[in-house]
């Protein structure tokens, strides 16, 4: 069998054992015997070893096993193996051939040695094999490779045990190779093994399954691969690590298609070997699920003790199922599995489903509740199922997993029918587990789907009740609805009687009524609030009592009296047992109030002692712990710590919901694009396809703006703009501080772009950069009350100030824009970042300021600025804003008259000096080679250069390059 050709990767680690195992760094050789499952990638790491070899100047050469070939064929792969040898060095095998006549058996070009005796004994062979490499590895180093041992012949795995026990006396080294999965119990191998075990000096190695992100990168970078993020993790998850089975799965246009037809023939061998009982204890395994035990499984087949024992034991010899402790059975592979189930007749699979729900309600200690579940629905048993899976959702959520309680709920909905008074009850804890489980769109669209389709007979106050959890469910998303109308429909349904009910409908119509914020409402508010205070307090409901007091805070925080909103947050917090959910809520917002005030260390340790509540009460996914995390990566990356934002951000392989993980892919594009580091288009689509289900996604699209600027595409940078402020004046008004933020962003990068541009963009830039300005300075803010807001501010004011400059433009106040004038504004940003705290945004000002100072003739106060500003940017890893500090005082020069080239731009020209090709530079800076080349094009224009020798040249000459 050829070595499979691809991508090695995740193979590090074991590359480097094997490499060392034979020698190859010292050249002095040694033997390894490696092993694996099949497919795990045992002959691409040793194709990698071979290439390695021969880069070093080894002799290399490979002999094969066949599976076909039987035993008749003795020696197979020592034929291959010195035939190859003879190819490359057949003066060396014709001299050991004349002392070793043995050798000819191997190689009928030699003809056949007439001296009596010689034949083919094993050990004339073997002297002949370990002579003719160690002749070799006397000439020059060489690797001797033989794959799949588990196929080989008796007199080849003798020949072996010789060559290992013996070692070699020059440079040689072996590399043996077999699959763990096809040695049985009475496999003639195992012997063998047992003795090579023994062998001082010989190393052996098993590999193990790839990680999950190894296998999604792998499926990913196929040839013709066009995989989605989900398709690619869900063939992560069903190969088990296994990279065959992952390339498979990927040619069989993935995950929700069946298996291969190769595949399927892989993994059916081995079933189908197996005797007929052991068969049946294998479907009998593949229909109940993961994990069948024992006792489980023996009433499930019904054989006697001793037959199951028996069919059990062969499927477990021959590595189709494996066991554990307590008594169970699983099988190897869970692809397996799946072949398994696939070949079953319906007939087949309904008996066993029969059987298994049968046995599973008579003694529910054999297994999960949810699986009764399972086999009640598979054989139409309705409300065993419902009742079953409503088990196991209360399970579920006891110990912390709404996601598989939402499985199991959604489930149960699909069985009951739209009249079933339980749908509704059904449905509400559906939404709650959505909502735990981080997917508020999916609890929204279950609440709204009741309230729509209702059934014939809906109780009011259940109507009340889906009402009032719609209304507060929508609040954390930006789908269109109506809090007030809702929550007042909610109040004439759900009647005067004092419940639980009512607290909850009366709760959603305060926080309704707060958000809205109107006089009429504010009128409202302390009728509801003395209602709701008096309900919680006499049906002794703290949590509901807490919650009120948390929504009406937000009455004192309006007033912009942010120290006396901390002071009742404090207070609320000190009140709050540990256990209780609603600490999260407060924690929340306490650390948002410590940051509106500037405090950004102690809303550090706010929002982390939130996500930890959240952790520890299962709720880290849930809306306000999931903020709780995501804000303070936010506040990390502020103060500078961007490797402690990225860990805050890392969930790991958690499958997460859509909604959430788009939050997390926005949160970390802020570092991607500080660092300069390449990001697909396809992170900005996402994030767009969601903007007008929630806002926040829009603002974390904001970032995009740095990073098509870096990417020299203004244009698309200010249509990005655009589309921002037009998503998010039409959710939540034209009031949001986030368009200070937008104005001094687009107006930075207009700059960065301006003196490159034609006279139809330049005139955008300005009119945009104008307009957002007096939308940034039309938004009354202030040092006291919004320190970050205020900070951006003045950012704004400096990048458009400087606009002007670059274009000789006046400024509003028909002013000339002095750089003077240019100073006093980067100044006076530097300063309020300072005082905000956001340590890369002082560095960027820093970078302002030093191009002002130069441009006004103080190049000391440039270079001291400039020093200043990178150390962050390299402490940071912030390479753009290194390539735009490195630029900032150029010898020849003034600022006005450089070329304004963008810091990807600046990295592009720095490449083509040192020579490196458009190919090289792509590869360097992780973009395509026509990106490069594009740059390339721009730079050459910019400079006037008409070659881009010429171009390094300028670039020297006028120090634009480090």
């Amino acid at each position: 069998m050829p070595f499979r050709a691809g991508p090695l990767l995740g193979r590090a680690v074991e590359l480097g054992r094997l490499a060392a195992a034979v020698g190859l760094e010292g050249a002095d050789g040694g033997s390894v015997v490696l092993s694996g499952d099949a497919g795990i990638g045992k002959s691409r790491l040793v194709a990698r070893l071979v290439a390695d070899a021969s880069e070093r100047g080894w002799r290399t050469a490979v002999g094969h096993c066949v599976g076909q070939a039987g035993s008749a064929l003795a020696y197979l792969p020592f034929v291959e193996l010195v035939t190859a040898l003879e190819a490359q060095a057949p003066e060396i095998v014709a001299q050991v051939a004349a002392l070793h006549p043995a050798l000819g058996h191997l190689l009928p070009i030699l003809g056949r040695p007439d001296v009596p005796g010689t034949g083919t004994e094993p050990a004339g062979v073997a002297a002949a094999i370990h002579a003719l490499l160690s002749a070799l590895g006397a000439d020059r180093p060489i690797l001797a490779v033989i794959e799949d041992v588990h196929w080989a012949d008796h007199s080849s795995r003798d020949l072996l045990t010789v060559l290992l026990t013996r070692g070699f006396p020059t440079p040689v080294g072996l590399v043996v190779s077999y699959r763990s999965d096809d040695l049985h119990r009475r496999h003639p191998l195992h012997e063998t093994l047992a003795v090579w075990a023994r062998v001082d000096g010989v190393g052996h190695l098993e590999l193990e399954g790839l990680a999950d992100a190894t296998v999604r990168e792998l499926v990913t970078t196929l040839d013709g691969a066009h995989l989605e993020a989900g398709v690619a993790g869900e063939i992560a998850r069903r190969a088990q690590g296994n990279p065959f089975f992952a390339e498979q799965l990927a040619a069989s246009a993935g995950a929700g298609r069946g298996l291969t037809g190769d595949l399927t023939r892989v993994l059916r061998a081995r079933v189908e070997a197996l005797p007929d009982e052991a068969q049946l204890v294998v479907a009998a395994v593949a229909v109940g699920g993961h994990g069948i035990g024992h006792e489980l499984l023996a009433r499930v087949v019904d054989l006697p003790d001793h037959r199951l024992e028996e069919a059990v034991g062969a499927a477990v010899e021959h590595h189709v199922l494996e066991t554990s402790w307590p008594p169970a059975y699983t099988f190897r592979h869970a692809l397996l599995r799946e072949s398994v189930t696939d070949s079953l007749l319906p007939g087949e699979r309904l008996r066993l489903h029969r059987a298994y729900a049968a046995v599973l309600a008579e003694h529910p200690r054999l297994g999960p509740v949810a699986e009764l579940a399972r086999h009640a629905a598979a054989v139409g048993d309705l409300p065993t199922a419902v009742t079953a899976s409503r088990a196991a959702a209360r399970a579920a959520l006891a110990v912390g997993g709404p996601q598989d309680a939402l499985g199991h709920l959604e489930r149960a909905l699909c069985w009951l029918d739209e009249d079933d008074p339980a749908r509704d009850e059904v449905t509400v804890t559906a939404a709650e587990a959505a909502l735990l489980a981080g997917d508020p769109v999916r609890a929204v669209g279950l609440l709204r789907d009741r309230l729509d389709h209702p059934g014939r007979a809906q109780p009011r106050r259940t109507r009340a009740d889906l009402l009032a959890r719609y209304a507060l469910g929508s609040r954390i998303l930006d789908l269109p609805h109506d809090p007030l109308a809702l929550t007042a429909e909610a109040l004439d349904l759900v009647g005067p009687e004092p419940s639980e009910r009512r607290v909850r409908v009366l709760t959603a119509r305060l926080q309704a009524l707060v958000d809205c914020g109107g006089a009429a409402e504010i009128a409202e508010v302390t009728a509801r609030t003395e209602e709701v205070t008096r309900l919680a307090e006499e049906l002794r409901l703290p949590r509901a009592a807490a919650e009120v007091r948390a929504i009406l805070i937000r009455l004192v925080e309006r007033r912009h009296d942010l120290v006396a909103v901390e002071d009742q947050l404090e207070a609320l917090l000190a009140q709050t047992p540990d256990d209780e959910p609603v600490r999260v809520r407060v924690l929340h917002r306490l650390g948002s109030v410590r940051l509106r005030r500037g405090d950004l260390g102690a809303a550090l340790t706010t929002y982390d002692d939130g996500a930890r509540v959240a952790e520890r009460l299962h709720l880290d996914l849930a809306p306000f712990g999931l903020e709780c995390r995501l804000l303070a990566g936010l506040v990390a990356y502020q103060l500078g710590d961007w490797d402690g934002a990225l860990r805050r951000w890392d969930l790991g392989d958690r499958r997460l919901p859509e909604m959430t993980r788009r939050y997390f892919l926005g949160s970390r594009l802020a570092v991607a694009t500080g660092r300069g580091e390449p990001v697909g288009p396809e992170v900005l689509a996402e994030l767009r396809a969601a903007w007008r289900v929630d806002g926040v996604t829009a603002v974390y699209s904001v970032t995009a703006i740095d990073l098509l600027g870096q990417e020299g595409r203004v244009t698309d940078a200010l249509d990005l703009a655009e589309d921002i402020l037009a998503t998010l004046d039409g959710l939540w008004g034209p009031r949001e501080h986030i368009a200070i933020r937008l104005a001094a962003l687009v107006a930075g990068q207009s700059a960065r772009a301006a003196r490159g541009a034609d006279a139809r963009l330049r005139r955008r830039m300005l009119e945009l950069t104008t307009t957002l300005l007096e939308r940034a300075e039309s938004l009354v803010v202030s040092p006291e009350t919004d320190v970050e807001s205020w900070a951006w501010l003045a950012r704004t004011r400096a990048e458009a100030l400087r606009l002007r400059w670059l274009l000789g433009r006046p400024a509003p106040d028909a002013a000339t824009v002095t750089a003077e004038a240019l100073v006093a504004a980067w100044s006076a940003s530097v300063a309020a970042f300072e005082r905000y705290g956001e340590v890369f945004e002082v560095a960027r000002s820093q970078a302002g300021l030093a191009a002002a100072r130069h441009a006004a003739g103080d190049d000391v106060g440039a270079r001291a600025t400039v020093e200043s500003a990178r150390q962050v940017a390299r402490r940071l890893g912030a390479r753009p804003l290194l390539a735009e500090l490195d630029g900032i005082l150029p010898s020849a020069v003034s600022l006005r008259d450089a070329p304004d080239l963008t810091a990807r731009e600046v990295e592009v020209l720095g490449l083509v000096a040192r020579g490196l090709s458009n190919g090289q530079i792509g590869r360097q800076l992780f973009i395509s080679t026509k990106t490069v080349s594009v740059h390339v094009s721009n730079v050459l224009a910019k400079l006037g250069a008409a070659s881009r020798t010429e171009a390094a040249a300028i670039a020297h000459d006028r120090n634009l390059i480090p």
